[in-house]
Order: C-alpha cells, then structure tokens, then sequence
C-alpha cells in the first residue's frame, strides 16, 4: 500500500452523503460508464453482505481528492463452494490517472478477496480499453482469458 494514497472498502456506516458527493463531483469520461450516484442505491448496494466497494483518495492533497473507486462482489461456485470476487468496475477519474491509483484499487482489491478467503479475483474489459488491459496485464494475472459478453436490457 502507497502512502501517496487512502484506499478504503465502504461501508453503510461512512459518510456516504460525502462519498456520493466526491463521485459525481469528479471527473469521468465515456469509458468509466459512470451515471450519477445516489446516496439510497449506495446504501442499498453495500446493504448486501456479498459487496465491495472501494474508494482512492489522494493522501498527500490539503483536501480530500477521490482518484478512484471500484466494486464488486464475492461469489461462490456452485459446484464446490470455492469463493471468488468477482470485479464489476474499476473506475479512476480522468484527470488522475497514470498516477498509480488503479494499480493500488486493484492491490486492495486482491488484498480484500484474500480477507474474504476467496481463491481468485476474475474482471473484464473491452479489448480496446488500452489502459486497463496494460494495468491487468502489469499485475501478472495467470491467464487471460478471450470472452464474448453479451448484454440484454429488460424492459
């Protein structure tokens, strides 16, 4: 863990009102696929026993400046119980990447599936999300996998 940096898992019991505020607040573009957040779907999320939810900040700033945030959640395998964290978004603001603080997201991110006695972290991306692949790919992943994903929305 960097000292340039304040990682922390979320909880219902945080300040979300501040922490749904720095989210929409920040800087995102197209490939975060942020919307605006509310402090109810927050509460809602990490309600749930099997979510996690992370937020960077930037450790040396006079005030608090949110680098990043992430979620996800532990799994179980049906077929022989094997716990895993399964990562839905890695986001880092636009105006503070290449700063390292996606690298330490996914470092807690690991740290936390350890914790939870998960035996793998499993995420995706889009093929040509370059900055992410570089990132997963730095971290020394043991396979990577090619996949189709398909989306269907429900009216």
């Amino acid at each position: 863990m960097s000292e340039m940096f304040e990682t922390k898992v979320i909880s219902v019991s945080d300040n979300l009102t501040q922490i749904v505020n720095d989210i929409n607040a920040a800087q995102w573009d197209k490939a975060n696929d942020i919307t605006e957040y509310h402090e109810s779907a927050l509460r809602q999320y990490l309600q749930r026993a099997d979510t996690v939810f992370v937020t960077c900040y930037d450790n040396t700033a006079t005030e608090a400046v949110l680098l990043g945030i992430a979620s996800g959640r532990v799994e179980i395998k049906p077929y022989d119980a094997t716990q895993w964290l399964y990562i839905d978004e890695v986001d880092v603001c636009v105006n503070q990447r290449r700063k390292g603080a996606g690298r330490e997201i996914m470092e807690s991110l690991c740290r936390i599936a350890v914790e939870r006695d998960c035996e793998l972290v499993w995420l995706g991306t889009e093929p040509y999300n370059t900055a992410a692949n570089a990132l997963y790919k730095s971290l020394d992943p043991d396979e990577v996998e090619p996949f189709t994903g398909y989306c269907y929305e429900l009216d």
